[in-house]
């Protein structure tokens, strides 16, 4: 058999499987597979939302799958692995059914584009391209395209980032046409990044501390030198030790200001009267000494 008879026949089967699996596992929610050759046989991974319905009761669902495999595709010991998907918003193919599925239940097809489109951008996609075509409005077919964010159409972003899926509808006035196109997050080989120099810190300046030696080991240095003449070491008293002569009031140096303020208030304390409560005392008697003649007159009158 020639080389490219033998990869064309591999990619007929691969395309096979997946269409085959796809219409098996809808309720599901197929995400696609992935096949591996392996020394004891054939590999496949199933991406599915709810890896339950893959499965089935006790493991019914996946031995229908690998005997219908054997049979109808001629494999030899295929080994079936469900794994869940983890962001079905990334996934074109999912989000691609979710919408043919919507418009087949009757959804009017502008609402149903919007909220899977803000799904997607919400979960963290850069951008999104929906397209439907079909009997959209009237009986004349067209197409109609809803954008949002940003999409890389060529170069080796699209490689890795982009990844689109088809899915149909199928309604009574006709076979309308589903394109998802997903811009996965990530950086883009135009982003550019400024890198700024490091400025180098200051080394913060060490105190240089001089420790003095107390004097007792002073007089322990001294002693050890014979040679040289033994001298008295007399220790000094401590600052918190020292004694201040006591110096009386007058002698201690005050401020100019607290004289000044301490003169003013000498000087109004000696203008004060002394005696302001003695000059009331006389006044109240020659009062009421004043009062008594005037009555003593007024009861002469009367008389």
């Amino acid at each position: 058999m020639p080389i490219k008879t033998h990869f064309v026949i591999k990619g007929l089967q691969r395309v096979g499987v997946d269409e085959y699996l796809d219409s098996e596992l809808k309720r599901a929610g197929y995400g696609g597979v992935d096949i591996q050759k392996t020394p004891l046989g054939t590999r496949f991974v199933i991406y599915a939302t709810r890896p339950g319905f893959v499965i089935g009761r006790r493991g019914k669902t996946v031995r229908e799958l690998t005997e219908a495999l054997k049979r109808v595709f001629g494999i030899d010991n295929p080994q079936i692995e469900v794994a869940e998907v983890e962001v079905p918003e990334f996934d074109a193919k999912i989000m691609a059914e979710r919408l043919a599925s919507s418009l087949e239940r009757g959804f009017q097809y502008r609402r149903a584009v919007y909220g899977v489109m803000r799904r997607i951008m919400e979960a963290g996609a850069k951008g999104t391209e929906i397209t439907i075509s079909g009997k959209l409005t009237s009986q004349r077919a067209r197409y109609q395209k809803f954008k949002d964010g940003v999409i890389s159409k060529c170069g080796e972003p699209v490689k890795m980032y982009v990844k689109e899926a088809t899915a149909a509808a199928f309604l009574k006035p006709g076979v309308m046409g589903v394109r998802v196109v997903i811009m996965l997050p990530g950086e883009l080989p135009d982003k550019i990044k400024v890198k700024y120099p490091e400025i180098a810190q200051p080394v913060a300046q060490q105190e240089v501390v001089k420790v003095e030696k107390p004097p007792a080991e002073i007089a322990s240095t001294v002693t050890e030198n014979p040679s040289e003449p033994t001298k008295e070491v007399e220790e000094k008293p401590k600052l918190s030790e020292q004694v201040l002569p006591e110096t009386p009031l007058e002698s201690r140096k005050e401020p100019v200001e607290e004289k000044e303020v301490r003169k003013k208030t000498e000087a109004a304390k000696a203008k004060k009267p002394p005696a302001k409560e003695e000059k009331k005392a006389e006044a109240k008697p020659e009062k009421k000494t004043v009062a008594k003649k005037e009555k003593k007159a007024e009861k002469k009158k009367r008389k």
